[in-house]
């Protein structure tokens, strides 16, 4: 997601602050934020899907910094337990023939 668009979504989530909307956010399939704009403030509620832990931030900017940074971290351990699989099944393969 570009940085432009997830201000766009983090501004519309605020604009319509006086319901509840929660967007979450997924990296390579896998959801690993929820986030939501506290009724009738600019307070960002982030919600950390992988442990589970709550986050308050009044600051459109470092919300979006926080969910691009929580994406990039769950795209890199995905990545790296690709990475270890490939091997692994590379492995098995060559000494299977």
């Amino acid at each position: 997601m570009s940085d432009e668009s997830l201000i766009t979504t983090l501004k519309t989530l605020c604009e319509f602050n006086n319901v509840q909307i929660t967007q979450t956010f997924s990296s390579k399939s896998k959801q690993v934020a929820k986030v939501r704009c506290l009724e009738n403030t600019n307070t960002f509620e982030i919600t950390n899907l992988t442990n589970n832990t709550v986050t308050l931030i009044d600051n459109l900017e470092e919300t979006a910094e926080a969910i691009q940074l929580l994406m990039n971290e769950t795209f890199a351990i995905t990545s790296f337990w690709e990475v270890i699989f490939v091997s692994i099944v590379s492995q098995y393969l060559r000494n299977a023939s």
